[in-house]
């Protein structure tokens, strides 16, 4: 495939409602999904992304900005992010759960140890931006919160 025509799909997905879009051609298939993050950058980048499997070729484009109240969660340091606190039992938190301040949303390991992802704020998870087993910087973002909405009084 060449990159004017992956180009030109990242464009259908980025300029519709859809969230993923499938594309075989031959025996060459392309998932790509469309994931909420802060950079507006990513989208520009997203080709240089693809990597290639048995499968066929997966992307994770960032297509979507997140609302001006979404606040990110960074990992706060360097190790291996897991979503739940071992691999057999349920992740902490999935997109569309509302969390409390303090609530653990993940783990990252660093040095054999643990250290708990602790949402800073209360709200809603919109958006979970790494995958399972990651490696993470302390920079990385890892979920995207809106806060709870405020009644008008």
């Amino acid at each position: 495939m060449d990159h004017d025509k992956l180009k030109r799909l990242l464009q259908m997905l980025q300029s519709t409602a859809v969230r993923e879009l499938e594309f075989e051609e031959g025996d060459l298939k392309i998932k790509l999904t469309r994931n909420s993050v802060s950079d507006p950058t990513a989208v520009g980048t997203a080709a240089a992304a693809v990597t290639a499997n048995q499968s066929g070729v997966v992307c994770a484009p960032t297509v979507e900005q997140p609302s001006r109240q979404t606040h990110m969660i960074a990992a706060g340091l360097t190790g291996t992010f897991y979503r739940a606190p071992v691999p057999d039992q349920a992740p902490f938190v999935a997109v569309g759960d509302s969390v409390a301040e303090g609530q653990t949303l993940a783990v990252v390991e660093a040095m054999k140890l643990l250290n708990a992802i602790e949402a800073d704020r209360a709200g809603r998870i919109v958006s979970i931006l790494a995958e399972d087993g990651a490696t993470v910087s302390p920079d990385t973002e890892l979920f995207a919160i809106e806060p709870h909405e405020v009644p008008h009084v």
